[in-house]
């Protein structure tokens, strides 16, 4: 069995990095620039910063739809790299200028980039490996152990730079980390595997015109939804209404055996959802409770609060290369976990995770502060729960649906992301206080019930997971007799 991953893949896993380097530090400072630099108040700020997630993750399906029938992905990913690097130059312009509505000009052209781009690396990948090949799993998590370093590295970084030299660093990074991308794939373009029909084709000038035209259109749309959240909330409930007619209309052109597969995979979107949601409260009220609650220091040294985001990634790096291992050791033994139960077993270790948060409440000191375990602890489940879910989420989308329309599933898996956003950001936002000031004592108490219900309802989640998982395997597993009959229709 080959051992190697294809070219096509550590190229990818570079551009991956540059890409986390880039995104997280925006994502680590963002809620917090909101509230210190314009003054919103931490509900909008939430809310904001999830309109900004959901946006992004909501437009992937148009950028799996240009992938799949318009560039092809190699040049929807290159055209991402560049929209999102502007974008990053525009905050940074914002933030040196001191005018407020470019940082909703850059988020809105960020946003766009994500979409237009960030479907391609996983069409790519998936294109790189021949059909049941049992590298596929260990790619997908090492794609998303690489992911995590680059995130590492911003949120323990861009805190420290926002703060100790500025605002503007922090974005500058962002925006250098998309130009090195760029500068990638123009000297290195001829060594990624073209992974759709449309990359074969030649793009007319014309289509190129159009498809400019359309995304500075988009630029300014979405600049204008982040100033109005409940139109913003709305348009993006309308859209995936929309992907979820166009995903059944589908459905109906696959033969039965293949129909199953794409119900098992939307169920697991469902489920997916549900972890998103979690997943949001890391940026969230997870940071605004370690900024509250926990101590600044570990082991004599001074922390910066919002820098312990980055040990969600810390734990992702650790154990990616672990859980890579056993699917690959468990997979060639015929052992491995189904994708329902990973799927399942994560929602049981995330409730686990905002239980230990929960829990944390009984252990602070006169003061209202904790030992950096009990942010630590919490973040360590979590990324056990995410490399179980998300990881392989990618890679359930790649077994579960077929490859004519992978670029536009993975799109619509990603709207998964922006309704979690949404959802996630108002579900922050009972964490907080509103106007009120509390004291450490007091947003103690307040976040470990707060965190004690999320608990109970990922186990609620968590439970249907399980008993839902037997059903979904049978559905999974393909009648071999069945399968050879629908080949025979066919032909």
């Amino acid at each position: 069995m080959k051992k190697r991953h294809p070219l096509t893949f550590y190229i990818l896993c570079s551009c991956q990095f540059w890409w986390a380097l880039s995104f997280y530090s925006l994502w680590a400072i963002l809620p917090v620039f909101l509230g210190d630099e314009l003054g919103i108040d931490q509900k909008t700020s939430f809310a904001t910063f999830g309109a900004f997630a959901a946006l992004g993750a909501a437009m992937l399906f148009v950028g799996g739809w240009l992938a799949d029938k318009i560039l092809g992905a190699k040049r929807t990913l290159v055209w991402g790299f560049f929209f999102q690097g502007l974008g990053y130059f525009i905050i940074a312009y914002s933030a040196i200028t001191a005018q407020p509505h470019f940082v909703f000009i850059g988020l809105g052209t960020v946003a766009v980039g994500r979409g237009i781009g960030s479907v391609a690396p996983p069409t790519i990948i998936a294109a790189s490996y021949d059909k049941n090949d049992p590298r596929l799993d260990g790619a997908y998590t090492l794609f998303y152990m690489v992911n995590n370093i680059g995130a590492f590295l911003a949120q323990l970084g861009a805190p420290i730079m926002a703060y100790s030299i500025g605002w503007t660093s922090a974005f500058i990074l962002s925006a250098v980390g998309m130009t090195v991308n760029v500068v990638t794939y123009l000297l290195l373009n001829k060594k990624i595997k073209q992974a759709t029909e449309a990359d074969k084709r030649v793009v007319p000038f014309k289509t190129n015109s159009l498809f400019l035209s359309g995304a500075l259109l988009a630029v300014a749309a979405a600049s204008y939804l982040l100033t109005n959240l409940p139109l913003a909330q709305f348009v993006l409930a309308i859209a995936a209404l929309v992907i979820l007619f166009l995903i059944t209309k589908e459905m109906k052109k696959e033969k039965p055996t293949s129909r199953k597969r794409m119900v098992v995979g939307l169920v697991l979107m469902g489920q997916a959802l549900a972890f998103f949601i979690l997943y949001n409260q890391m940026p969230t009220s997870l940071n605004f409770f370690a900024i509250n609650n926990i101590v600044p220091e570990v082991f004599g040294i001074a922390v910066n609060p919002v820098s312990y985001q980055s040990l969600n990634p810390m734990w992702v790096i650790f154990l990616s290369p672990i859980l890579a291992h056993i699917y690959t050791t468990l997979g060639e033994k015929g052992k491995d976990l189904s994708m329902p139960g990973k799927f399942a077993l994560g929602m049981l270790i995330c409730a686990a995770a905002f239980a230990c948060a929960g829990f944390s409440q009984y252990f602070g000191d006169e003061k209202g502060m904790l030992n950096p375990f009990w942010i630590a602890a919490p973040h360590f489940l979590f990324a056990i729960g995410e490399l179980l879910i998300s990881a392989l989420g990618l890679s359930a989308i790649a077994k579960l649906f077929p490859s004519r329309i992978r670029g536009f599933i993975y799109g619509a898996w990603n709207m998964t992301l922006a309704l979690a956003s949404v959802a996630g950001a108002w579900v922050a936002g009972l964490s907080s206080s509103g106007e009120a000031e509390m004291t450490p004592v007091e947003s103690l108490v307040s976040y470990g019930n707060y965190f004690y219900a999320l608990a109970v309802a990922s186990a609620i989640v968590g439970v249907v997971c399980v008993i839902l998982a037997p059903r979904l395997n049978k559905l999974i597993e393909a009648d071999p007799e069945q399968e050879a009959k629908e080949e025979l229709q066919t032909a």
